[in-house]
């Protein structure tokens, strides 16, 4: 049902150790379970596009130019002296920020800028955007070429090395200037004056009467800041939460909050961000947009070390525009998002939250982990390259429009992910773990996958998660119904027990799991723990008889060789 494809002549996740010994590995690895795959063959074109396209329209006018803020403040210095009309500090209007266009040429290229921690648009930040969709690509770019991407980045930020780009606009954002704002951000009603009539001025909105106080309604300054590592009680540093993000989980029937995602507020050419916290609760970061304005919103599905993505090539967010409030909350119920943010959760389980002491899928060469959420039923689950950093996971079920359940495509990312995490664990990474037959290269995610899983759902109000008693009415895919304790040879040869079973205290033999077949492996064995399998001894491990001698070595208390041998025989 998983599945996993493996290309030693293009290895590029080695541990350092594999360098010496790349040379002699420059065939394919060939073994029973490893499928001899091109990378793309699973889909039409690595840009396949999934959902309705962006659609552009007029270019809008720029208030932040320095000639529109020299005009603001000439016109607020012309009037006579009113609340918010004259500066506390000294007003020094000059360069802090430029817009920019970057033309990445290659995937790599477009790597290193999302990779680079800038906030980036794939669309002009000073277009009128008629129709907001899953995507847009520059007509006057070539469908295989990645689209220009744009950002507004400080002048001091450094910029990705070999991306080409341009400067659009020398620009002045009045909001982040902390000598501008005071001591306190004391000065901010001066600031909403100024980007308010810099606004009117140059046209991006019709001009409002003279009483109109932009800071209206934004709460006082002390709050505008929110803590960067959210608790999960809260926003953190007393700052106002800005909204809820929460997911439909099947499994649960029922939302819950979505965790640990970036969101991005834009106007013009100005955005902020924040991460949503175990609440599904963000802030954002910096002074508030001006009362009542429109603001175009962005959920990512990507963080340091892992991006979902539509394709080989866009990574998957929601996006909401044009809301008239600094606040924006979203419920993401079935379907094609919905399914990415259960990869999400799953991925950000894996690097960043509690999973029992195993080991992070964190890659060495420093590449992200690319998750493709394929929009297509598959006569796959899932699939690891290993040799590159893509996996994909599939919406439906095979041959049907039948989606998978919200448990099912988080336990396959984990699968996926725990690919990862095996080959980094191997002592010369990829070449060592072509050694693995493939029983062991299969029997071990399944492992991870219900262990995580059960944790994940456990910690959730399943507290039976993953047991032999678990049977809900709409039961997920193996290995969670039952603990998969219904194995046997004529389930998967590959996709067994083995490793839940060192773990789990329960012997299945004899054990009826209607509908599924008979138990028939008779285990004796407990004691052992994921963890301590793979951080110990896991790396010298590639069959049941290098497996034997591992365990016998490293036996927990209460267990026999005799037992063990018992377990290994029903494999």
């Amino acid at each position: 049902m998983r599945k996993i494809t493996l290309y030693i002549a293009m290895a590029c996740l080695l541990t350092a150790s594999c360098s010496d010994t790349m040379e002699q590995y420059n065939t394919e690895a060939s073994h029973s379970q490893l499928m001899n795959r091109n990378l793309t063959s699973e889909d039409e074109t690595k840009y396949a596009e999934e959902g309705e396209p962006t659609v552009l329209g007029e270019q809008l006018p720029v208030p932040y130019t320095i000639e529109s803020m020299m005009a603001a403040y000439k016109s607020l210095l012309a009037e006579p002296k009113a609340e918010g009309n004259r500066s506390l500090t000294a007003v020094n209007i000059r360069s802090t920020h430029k817009y920019i266009k970057f033309n990445p040429t290659t995937e790599d290229e477009l790597e290193a800028l999302q990779q680079s921690g800038l906030i980036l648009y794939d669309y002009p930040l000073d277009r009128e955007v008629l129709v907001v969709g899953k995507f847009y690509h520059d007509p006057d770019v070539p469908a295989d070429q990645p689209t220009p991407q744009y950002a507004t980045v400080k002048n001091e930020t450094p910029l990705p090395a070999g991306v080409s780009y341009e400067i659009l606009q020398e620009v002045y954002l009045p909001e982040e200037d902390i000598e501008l704002l005071g001591t306190g951000n004391m000065n901010y009603k001066f600031v909403y004056s100024l980007v308010h009539r810099a606004e009117n001025l140059s046209g991006f909105t019709p001009w409002e009467p003279s009483d109109y106080k932009p800071w209206d309604n934004i709460g006082e300054p002390g709050q505008w800041y929110p803590n960067p590592n959210p608790n999960p009680g809260g926003g953190g540093g007393g700052a106002p939460i800005y909204g809820t993000i929460r997911i439909f989980d099947t499994r649960l029937n029922t939302l819950i909050p979505f965790e640990g995602a970036k969101v991005t507020a834009k106007r013009s050419l100005r955005t902020r961000e924040g991460i949503t916290n175990a609440n599904g609760q963000y802030g954002l970061s910096g002074t508030p947009f001006p009362n009542n304005r429109n603001v175009d919103f962005k959920l990512h599905m990507d963080r340091k070390h892992f991006v979902i993505k539509d394709n080989m090539v866009r990574p998957s967010n929601v996006v909401r525009n044009n809301i008239k409030s600094n606040h924006w909350s979203h419920d993401i119920m079935p379907g094609y998002e919905n399914m990415q943010g259960h990869m999400f959760r799953a991925a950000y389980r894996y690097f960043y939250k509690d999973i029992g002491g195993l080991q992070r899928p964190v890659r060495p060469s420093g590449n992200r982990s690319h998750i493709i959420a394929k929009n297509t039923a598959k006569d796959w689950q899932g699939i690891n390259y290993v040799a590159f950093p893509y996996l994909k996971i599939a919406r439906f079920q095979p041959g049907s429009t039948t989606e998978y359940n919200s448990d099912d495509y988080f336990s396959t990312t984990v699968h996926e992910l725990a690919h990862t995490s095996h080959v980094i664990k191997m002592n010369t990474g990829l070449v060592q773990y072509s050694q693995v037959n493939s029983m062991l290269q299969e029997s071990w995610p399944c492992a991870v996958e219900w262990f995580v899983t059960g944790i994940e759902y456990r910690e959730r109000g399943i507290l039976n998660y993953g047991t032999p008693n678990y049977n809900p009415a709409n039961p997920p895919v193996f290995p969670n119904r039952f603990g998969y304790q219904f194995w046997s040879l004529n389930t998967n040869s590959d996709y067994t027990s083995l490793f839940i079973n060192l773990v789990d205290n329960f012997n299945e033999l004899g054990q009826s799991f209607s509908p599924q077949p008979m138990g028939t492996v008779n285990d004796q064995v407990t004691g052992y723990t994921l963890a301590n399998i793979e951080n110990n001894f896991l790396k010298y491990c590639y069959g049941l008889s290098s497996l034997s001698v591992q365990l016998k070595a490293n036996r927990p208390a209460g267990v026999s060789n005799a037992q063990i041998d018992v377990l290994l025989s029903s494999y």
